[in-house]
């Protein structure tokens, strides 16, 4: 299984406010809501898009909304909400105030 990577500190991140990193060739976007981080590929499954960062998706409690045609995503499932449709979801840890992620290796090459 992949080894976790340091991607962001804790302090980087705002609350309901997204961020992107370069993870390898992919771009992350990390997002806290309360006291827990999610992270996922900033990019929309519907038409490849950022979501975070360079568009300005708008968060509003635990939903990201695709700024380019108004897809909302569950940002602690990944599962869209209205729309079919998944965002990339990454395995995040947090230690000693760094954040961490994992990618996990599915069928699809993720």
């Amino acid at each position: 299984m992949p080894e976790f990577i340091k991607i962001a500190s804790v302090s980087d991140l705002r609350e309901n406010k997204g961020i992107a990193r370069k993870l390898e060739d992919d771009d992350v976007a990390i997002v806290k809501l309360g006291d827990s981080i999610h992270a996922f590929l900033n990019i929309c499954p519907h038409q490849h898009t950022p979501l975070v960062d360079k568009y300005g998706g708008q968060i509003q409690g635990e939903e990201l909304t695709c700024p380019m045609h108004g897809w909302t995503y569950n940002l602690k499932t990944g599962r869209c909400v209205n729309q079919s449709g998944k965002l990339k979801m990454l395995e995040v840890k947090v230690e000693d105030g760094a954040v961490y992620v994992r990618k996990v290796v599915n069928e699809f090459g993720w």
